[in-house]
């Protein structure tokens, strides 16, 4: 005789009541596993969301260089150049189980001088003003289909994350100029004033270069030329410098040359614009001086043509270079003798070179130090624009000081951990919010 199963024995009314009750458990069940499942997706969308705003935010508050201590008004170009950093950097990442790229538009890149309420940031495109200090990046995922809780009547969701990021002194920092500026006096300021010109000269000797600025190598033990001609081209990294660390004064060699002048967009065999990149602007200075509208009242090296009456005293080739950076001028060497020191005419035309691969590499952190002998300790880190390149036979160099790389109107910024309050190395970008 077949024998019956539990549920057989079971009246109707009551195998359809345990029906009823398998059904609900089921939905139960599916809508926990949906809640854990589609939320989770939520979730780990948010924090890749926050990984690309927080890399979009570091990236454009690096670009934020306006140095609001300066006269004259900071090129629009400067929030742009922010605004495309932190796009592409963001865009560097992925979400949805790294599956698709991060997209951040335009609008979703704002800015302000100080750090405030989130409804406070502007666009580039909505008025934000060029001199701002802090960046704000938004990274949005939309349409999220769940795979769950759909049968529940759940559509689709949107998730974003917010970071913002401004300048802030560091602890210790990577690739200052491997030149230090001779302190002139004691802290806080020694004895250097913002936008003063600084010169020395390889006259007397081809190898050592003496003056109010010197060669110096932040190896321990002196690395010598080629270390420093790696520095200026930009092909090796030296991290961890801190201020109070010594310096050995080298007495680099005039081989240095040709590394120096890749900032300028000067090239020769040795390098090229893909592998040592220069600044967004080669012009020069000081022969082919800033016009008189662009005169301060600042300290102008020894056979400069003399300031109108109405600036008395100096010259600031500053804000001219800003200028010349955002419109990507080439160095002119008929401005700037000796004119011999041109390109070869089979690369191509400067400009390009400058717009397709230039940073900003002529504003430059370098370290403030006794220039009495070898192994002088950092004492601070200074701030400064290199004026004019190597030419053939030119034995002068020229530096514009900028202030101290710690100030928070500092245009230099460099890489390193930040140190908040503590801090007294040159800006890095750091998260605040």
């Amino acid at each position: 005789m077949r024998r019956m199963t539990a549920l057989h024995r079971l009246p109707a009314r009551r195998q359809g009541a345990v029906a009823i009750i398998v059904a609900v458990a089921l939905v139960a069940l599916l809508g926990f596993a949906g809640l854990v499942l589609d939320l989770g997706r939520l979730f780990i969308n948010k924090s890749e969301l926050q990984t690309a705003a927080d890399a979009c935010a570091l990236a454009a508050a690096n670009e934020l260089v306006c140095d609001t201590s300066a006269p004259g008004v900071c090129p629009a170009k400067f929030l742009l150049n922010a605004q495309s950093a932190g796009i592409f950097v963001a865009g560097r990442n992925l979400r949805d189980f790294q599956k698709s790229a991060v997209t951040i538009t335009p609008a979703d890149v704002k800015f302000s001088t100080a750090l405030a309420p989130n409804a406070a940031y502007r666009s580039a495109a909505a008025g934000a003003d060029v001199r701002s200090k802090f960046a704000m990046c938004t990274a949005r995922s939309t349409g999220i289909v769940p795979w769950f809780m759909g049968v529940l009547g759940i559509g689709p969701s949107d998730v974003d994350a917010m970071a913002v990021a401004t300048l802030a002194p560091s602890i210790s920092f990577c690739d200052p100029a491997p030149m230090g500026v001779c302190a002139a006096g004691a802290a806080p300021d020694y004895g250097l004033v913002p936008h003063q010109w600084l010169h020395s000269s390889f006259a007397g000797n081809k190898d050592l270069l003496t003056g109010a600025f010197h060669w110096i190598d932040y190896q321990p033990t002196g690395g010598g030329t080629p270390d420093l001609e790696a520095i200026l081209a930009g092909q090796t990294h030296f991290c961890n410098v801190k201020v109070g660390d010594n310096v050995v004064e080298n007495g680099t060699k005039h081989g240095a040359k040709d590394a120096y002048n890749t900032r300028f967009g000067l090239y020769n065999n040795k390098y090229s614009p893909s592998d040592a990149p220069p600044d967004k602007t080669g012009y020069a200075y000081p022969t082919k001086h800033p016009p008189a509208a662009f005169a301060i009242d600042f300290v102008g090296p020894a056979g400069m043509p003399s300031p109108p009456a109405s600036a008395p005293g100096q010259l600031s080739a500053y804000e001219d270079y800003r200028a010349n950076q955002a419109a990507n001028t080439p160095y002119i060497a008929a401005d700037y003798p000796p004119a011999g020191l041109k390109k070869p005419a089979n690369e191509p035309p400067p400009t390009t070179d400058h717009v397709q691969y230039g940073v900003q590499r002529r504003v430059v952190s370098v370290p403030i130090i006794g220039c009495s002998g070898n192994n002088n300790p950092i004492l601070a880190m200074g701030c400064a624009l290199m004026l004019n390149p190597m030419g053939n036979g030119n034995t002068e160099l020229y530096l514009e000081y900028l202030g101290l790389a710690t100030d928070a109107s500092s245009p230099c910024r460099t890489a390193g951990p930040p140190g908040g309050g503590g801090g007294n190395g040159p800006l890095v970008p750091t998260l605040v919010q």
